[in-house]
């Protein structure tokens, strides 16, 4: 795997996924009873917006933006990161120097009785996500191939859950990503196991993938998750740009008025992030 996020932190993907994430998660806060949450490909867990890596792609959407569209995001986001920054939610649009991950956003969700599991197979990185977070008895961390824990880990104990599926999709010396079909395998057998669980698939949305994510979503539609809804975020792009600008997550067993949330919080936040006049953002249900 030669894939880091730190190139990608904090861009409109990020955006997409971690509103959502947030939302699913305060659902499952509304209720006193335990859940467990697996993070299947954890990363660093927060990223150094001043990185030179970050810096070269320069992807994070930008202090400017950020300000503009705060005011849509969900008000638990907006803590987490003003907690990770040291600093007070309203000087998040001035002083916003580290981005916080998925792994960020569910442990500052975690009560004494929850419990949590980061995997990262990068050795390196995984390395970074343990310093980033200290051992703790909420959550632990791994480092395998996450695909490997919703066999070994589902069901959980708990008997509530949310697992994020959120893998690198780097294709090697293929054509076509590997994880597209470690996503179809582990959802079937994931399936078997935790069918009521909460399950957020995201993915890139690229022109020259076409072929690929057609298949891709003919067997996600074919899993025997009784909910199942696709929702995509794409800002269009700017004319000669190379670069990912639409995205996708699955959402299985989506908690209730998830959706009515969305389409609520993330027309707001395109109107400010949109590059093209492809932009959109929709959701779709899958039967």
């Amino acid at each position: 795997m030669n894939y880091h996020h730190i190139y990608h932190a904090g861009n409109f993907a990020d955006i997409f996924k971690h509103v959502i994430l947030t939302l699913c998660l305060e659902k499952l806060h509304e209720k006193p009873t335990a859940f467990f949450a697996l993070d299947t490909h954890a990363g660093l867990g927060k990223y150094d917006l001043c990185d030179e890596k970050s810096v070269k792609t320069s992807e994070f959407i930008g202090l400017e933006n950020f300000k503009k569209i705060q005011q849509f995001l969900p008000e638990r986001y907006l803590k987490i990161l003003a907690k990770i920054n040291r600093i007070e939610i309203t000087d998040l649009a001035y002083q916003l120097k580290t981005y916080a991950g998925s792994p960020a956003i569910i442990r500052d969700y975690l009560r004494s009785e929850d419990r949590a599991i980061f995997a990262e197979l990068n050795r390196d990185d995984y390395l970074r996500l343990g310093k980033n977070f200290a051992g703790s008895e909420k959550f632990s961390l791994a480092n395998l191939d996450g695909f490997s824990l919703l066999k070994s880990k589902l069901p959980p104990l708990e008997k509530r859950g949310l697992i994020l599926i959120d893998p690198a999709f780097e294709k090697d010396q293929s054509k076509v990503s590997a994880d597209y079909k470690k996503i179809i395998e582990s959802l079937e057998d994931a399936y078997k196991r935790f069918a009521h669980g909460i399950y957020l698939i995201w993915h890139p949305i690229i022109k020259s993938d076409e072929e690929t994510l057609k298949n891709f979503y003919e067997k996600m539609a074919e899993l025997k998750f009784e909910k199942k809804i696709h929702a995509i975020f794409d800002i269009g792009s700017k004319e000669n740009d190379t670069k990912m600008h639409s995205c996708g997550m699955f959402i299985f067993n989506a908690p209730w008025q998830l959706e009515e949330k969305l389409n609520e919080i993330m027309p707001q936040i395109l109107e400010v992030l949109k590059q093209g006049k492809e932009a959109k953002f929709l959701i779709k249900q899958i039967n």
